[in-house]
């Protein structure tokens, strides 16, 4: 190997992350055992199920994973320079989990399965690194990410550490525990009714605690710390009533701070702040944050390097473009044509139609969710419960009614009426009450506000009844803020958000998670500011186009004039 190929790769091992903290000398080492390899576009590299025996470096080009799902190929990544694959199968001694394929002409940096496995056992940090990167990898296979982009590649994904599972878990536990004696005492019961009474009441405690232990799990599962080759997300999810995807684009972010009490740092979790021009994501008892700091601060160059790299490509590809046009030739002539056509969409599975029905099911009790790019709320639940408080309290009199009654007849002890006239009333007032819940529920879930990529919209609706709807430009916003009034508000996390538009106020009253909504308006804030620089940029690199036009066209004339005068003169020579 040269020294300008070492040199090459010693640079590239000094970018990764994986390799951070290892002396140069030893690096230098590390380097000597890749060997270089060419593949040229559409080559396979390795397929799904052959065996792992190397481990592949990209110092150029680009390598799209695929893995086979239901007789298609469903996109993974597409890696670029900088990235790595194939550790998988030699950390876990396992096949081939995807298949890779050189999207253009690509030099791969391969390790065999023997220096791999001596690297390993040299530089267990390596190794607890590498480890990550496929934990990571195979939670985002199984996550299913929507939101990523084509060519954007998942480098960390980690959640909340699993001691505030635990801690979440008590609760529930503590009520099976208690619930289950509760059930015994059902067998040494006096009477019939108070046997009945204790096994219902001990079942239905086992059945809360159960059902509160799965949602809490589940809750755990679904919230996501994630860094990728663009951005930092946190992606919080709780089935049925919640959805949220925060982020913060790696070029953009100003600071990354951890903080950490003396026990965190004894379990290894803490608070990762990642601060932004706007504002930031705030990261709560995320599991190593050192480690996710350690990710982003790693990748945040390569993101700045990226963004430069993609706008001179762009601007070379405009002045490609109009030189092709004005001088007719063709574009294949001078450099070559993107692949990106080449390149199968990233979906997580095959679009299907969603029914109206199932749309209203999915987000009935949703306090957020996102919808075609817009973002939309509701009160808090405790909103919902003053609503629904009344009807709930008569649907509960009405069963204890029906199951006193029940018991009578079926003791054949006397009631005030017969049976049928009992079934007619309970009927009437059952119907009764259900409507009037559905009433104050259709009022509360009417009662939404939105936020969309141009502007924000406060939308009212009575059932039966009038639709009040305000709305104003993301741009006219002046200011926001956020408040929490009375210890209700602070114990369940809801207030109203403040935003100030020119001489009107709108106020998103009793809405979940203030903090939040406030920072969702500023996000999207941002992203509108940033797709006005962009427009910003186009806009310049079409003015830079029609320079080159005016230099031209104008260059043109010169010829053009140059030639009449030299035919001029050699014409009159001739005479």
């Amino acid at each position: 190997m040269s020294y300008e190929d070492l040199d090459r790769i010693l640079g590239l091992l000094e970018q990764l992350y994986i390799f951070e903290g290892i002396p140069r000398q030893q690096l230098i080492e590390i380097a000597s055992r890749f060997e270089s390899m060419v593949i040229n576009r559409g080559e396979r590299i390795f397929s799904e199920g052959d065996e792992g025996d190397e481990f592949y470096l990209i110092s150029s080009g680009r390598v799209l994973i695929t893995k086979a799902d239901r007789h298609r190929q469903r996109v993974l990544a597409i890696l670029s320079e900088g990235d790595y694959f194939g550790e998988e199968a030699l950390l876990y001694d396992r096949p081939r989990s995807a298949s890779a394929v050189a999207l253009e002409k690509t030099v791969l940096l391969c390790l065999n399965s023997e220096h791999f496995n001596e690297l390993l056992r040299e530089y267990p940090l390596i190794h607890r690194n590498l480890s990550i990167t496929a934990e990571s990898r195979y939670l985002a296979r199984k996550g299913e990410f929507e939101w990523l982009a084509e060519d954007e590649l998942i480098y960390l994904v980690t959640r909340k550490h699993e001691i505030f599972l635990i801690l979440s878990l008590l609760i529930p536990i503590f009520i099976g525990v208690i619930s289950l004696p509760i059930a015994g005492l059902s067998f040494v019961a006096s009477t019939p009714f108070l046997k009945v009474a204790v096994l219902i009441f001990g079942l239905a405690g086992i059945f809360i605690a159960v059902i509160w232990a799965i949602w809490k799990w589940l809750d755990w599962e679904n919230d996501y710390y994630i860094v990728t080759s663009r951005r930092v997300v946190w992606q919080e999810k709780v089935i049925g009533m919640y959805a949220s995807r925060r982020e913060a684009p790696l070029a953009n972010i100003l600071s990354v701070n951890v903080s950490s009490s003396q026990l965190g740092r004894i379990l290894n979790y803490g608070d990762v702040e990642v601060r932004t021009y706007t504002g930031g994501i705030y990261m709560r008892k995320v599991s190593q944050p050192y480690l996710l700091e350690a990710y982003i601060r790693g990748y945040q160059e390569r993101a700045r390097q990226r963004q430069e790299k993609e706008e001179i490509k762009a601007n070379e590809e405009a002045l490609h473009k109009r030189m092709a046009e004005l001088e007719g030739y063709s574009q294949n002539s001078g450099k070559p044509s993107s692949t990106s056509s080449t390149i199968p969409t990233r979906t997580a599975s095959p679009e299907k139609p969603i029914s109206q029905l199932w749309k209203l099911l999915k987000t009935l009790f949703t306090v957020r969710y996102e919808e075609n790019g817009a973002i939309i709320y509701r009160k808090h639940w405790l909103v919902l419960l003053k609503k629904t408080w009344k009807p709930l309290l008569l649907f509960i009199i009405l069963l204890i009614t029906t199951g006193l009654i029940s018991w009578r007849l079926v003791s054949n002890q006397p009631v005030i009426f017969s049976g049928w006239v009992w079934v007619l009333v309970l009927l009437f007032l059952y119907i009764l009450t259900f409507f009037w819940w559905d009433y104050q529920f259709l009022d509360w879930t009417n009662d939404i506000y939105k936020i969309t990529p141009d502007q924000i919209l406060d939308i009212e609706r009575k059932p039966l009844g009038t639709e009040e709807k305000k709305s104003a430009s993301l741009d006219s916003i002046l200011s926001l803020e956020h408040t929490r009034n009375g210890i209700l508000q602070l114990i369940f996390n809801y207030g109203d958000v403040i935003v100030n538009v020119g001489q009107s106020q709108f106020v998103f009253k009793g809405v979940n998670n203030p903090d939040q909504v406030h920072q969702d308006v500023a996000d999207y804030m941002e992203a509108r500011e940033r797709k006005k620089r962009e427009e910003q940029v186009i806009r310049e690199r079409q003015r830079m186009v029609n320079w080159f036009d005016i230099y031209h066209q104008e260059t043109e004339k010169f010829d053009n004039s140059a030639n009449d005068e030299n035919n001029t003169k050699n014409n009159s020579e001739e005479k």
